[in-house]
Parts: C-alpha cells; structure tokens; sequence
C-alpha cells in the first residue's frame, strides 16, 4: 500500500530542511512534535499491514488531522485568536482525532503495550467510577489486550479527550474573564487616582493626627505628601504605595505557587489582577481609617504612618484576590493531566 501524499506534506525536503515556526508559542512545537510522532507511527503501521482492507481510509483521515493541526500550528493568532482560543483548540483538537484513528492502524500486538498509556489518559480526565477505565484496568490487568478491544481504547481516548478540551475551555474563559477584571479595575482606579490629582479634596487621603493636636499643636493636619493641607499628589502617591505592596504579596505568592501543565496560563492574568487591587484596597483603607469608623483609633498621626498603612492595605489585597487565586488553582488542577481526574477542584 502507497503511503499517502498528505501524510509527507511536513516530511523534509531534498535538502532535509523543514518549514520553521514564525510565531511564538511553544505549544505550537508541541503540536509540531506530536504530529511528527503520530506520522510515522501511522506510515509504519501501513506499511506492517499492507494488504488488509480499511486501512486506506483511516490512513487518509490521519493525514487530514495532521495536516489541518499543522495549519493551525503554522497561522498566526491575533487577539481574537487568541482571546478564542481558536488556533490552539484547533490544532489539539486534530491532533487528538489523528491520536484516535492511530488506534485503529496499530496492529493487534502493540495494543497490549500502549493500552496503559490509554489508561493513565483516562484516569487524568475521567472519573474514577467510569464504567470503561474500570474495564480497560481489569482487561490490562489480564494482559490480554487485542483485537477486541480497540474500540475500547479509543472510546476511552475521546471520552478523556473530550474532557481535556472542555476543563482547557473554562481555563480559556476564566483567563478572558480575569483580563476583563483587570481592565474594568484599573479604569476605576485610575479615574480615582485622576480626580484626587485633580481635585485634592474629593478624595482626603489625608489623617487627623490626633497625636499631634494632643500636645497643643493647632495644625493637625497630615498629609501623604507631608503637606499640612490637601495636595495633587496625596492620592497618586498612595495609589503607588498600595502598588508596591500588592507587588509584595505578588512576590510571596510566587514561592507558593505550583504550575502546572495546561494549555493556558493563568499566572500573567492573575498577578496583572493584584495591581489594581492593591491600589483599590489602598485608597478605601485609608478613607476608612480617616472616616472615624474604626473604634478605638487615634487617626493618622505622620506622614510614616500614612504611607506604612498605604502599603498594608495594598498589601491586604491578598484577602480579596485569594478566592480568585483559589478558584484558578482548581481550574488549572482539573485541566491538567499530571492531577487525578478524582481530586478536589475537578
């Protein structure tokens, strides 16, 4: 049997050279890898059972898979491409369709020894009560993996990789609801920040130093810039404190944080989230303090002090953003194939 054409569109060339990447993504090398594999498993296979009936078909449709998944490794993305999600789900999704029909062409007696591949697969996606990983444990467990259960091998395969794409399409959503988040923030904030340079007073960022009125002094008055009044940089100053405090917490964060092997990531969205935040908690903490709604606080007294609860504040932005940190964990856990499909979060 003829290898057919579409199946040798990647195969190098007279000179050996094949077509390099123009664009970024080291998915699209993981594409690129995979689909090298896949081919030459597939002509490999052709070419072991030659002669048998239906394998044209399948050979045909392999290499329609393959094809269509290079395309969209080799197509640049663009934002909405990108924010869609197109290209990637695109390319793994052939890929995953040339992976099933390999099932199809592997002859009978390399089953048995690519049957716990198909398994750990299963148990990555699936549940653990899912009557075909139960199944296909018990039939490997035997070791007699044949024939008979091809069909069984790739209904496992596209029932887990029908999983994968869906747990990887609410990461993709949750990413894109993230970056909205972060855009909405930081115009709100930055509106503030723009009226409080404006107009000093409509945000009083600053304190009434009861500590200084205490020892008789009549301007009592405090503020971030160490004015004794009202100025236009009182709140960008503090804005740029709450910042460097949630970049702080950013900072902590990262020595806790695990990554894990997805198709998207959530870490960029996630800390891009903090620095509103901390801004956000920044400016409503010290007009809380100011406000004389905390029992028992004496106002702020120095421009030391000011600044030191600024960046607390920005800081504290951890306790808002944390529930956002915790739900992106366990979307990451339940799109990745290293956690079990059974663990929490899934």
């Amino acid at each position: 049997m003829a290898v057919d054409p579409a199946l040798r569109q990647n195969a190098p060339g007279e000179g050996g050279q094949r077509e390099v990447l123009r664009w970024p993504g080291v998915w699209r090398v993981h594409i690129n890898s995979r689909a090298e594999e896949i081919q030459a498993d597939a002509e490999r296979c052709v070419m072991i059972r030659q002669g048998e009936p239906g394998l044209q078909a399948l050979h045909t449709a392999i290499g329609r898979h393959l094809l269509l998944a290079a395309e969209y490794a080799r197509e640049r993305q663009g934002w909405r491409r990108w924010l869609t999600g197109q290209a990637i789900e695109g390319a793994w999704s052939n890929l995953y369709g040339a992976t099933i029909l390999l099932y199809g062409l592997l002859p009978a007696g390399e089953l048995n020894a690519r049957a716990p591949e198909v398994l750990a697969t299963g148990r990555a996606y699936l549940p653990a009560d899912d009557a075909r990983i139960s199944v296909l444990a018990a039939r490997i467990a035997a070791g007699d993996i044949g024939e008979q259960d091809r069909s069984l091998l790739q209904s496992v395969l596209r029932a887990g990789y029908n999983a994968a794409s869906i747990e990887s399409g609410r990461v993709r959503s949750f990413r894109n609801m993230l970056l909205g988040g972060v855009a909405v923030l930081t115009l709100i904030v930055a509106g503030l920040v723009t009226v409080g340079a404006i107009w000093p007073s409509a945000i009083p960022m600053c304190g009434s130093g009861t500590l200084l009125a205490s020892f008789g002094m009549r301007d009592n008055q405090v503020c971030p810039t160490g004015a004794g009044h009202p100025t236009h940089g009182d709140v960008p100053l503090v804005a740029l404190i709450g910042m460097l405090g949630a970049a702080l917490a950013t900072a902590a964060s990262l020595s806790t944080r695990s990554e894990l092997s997805t198709r998207y990531s959530l870490a960029v969205a996630q800390n891009l989230l903090k620095a509103p935040a901390g801004v956000a908690t920044a400016i409503v903490g010290l007009l809380i303090l100011n406000s004389g709604f905390v029992p028992g606080f004496g106002g702020l007294s120095s421009q030391t002090s000011i600044l030191v609860w600024a960046m607390v504040f920005g800081y504290a932005q951890q306790v808002v953003t944390r529930f956002v940190d915790q739900r992106a964990d366990n979307l990451l856990h339940a799109a990745s194939p290293s956690s079990p499909a059974n663990t929490p979060g899934r």
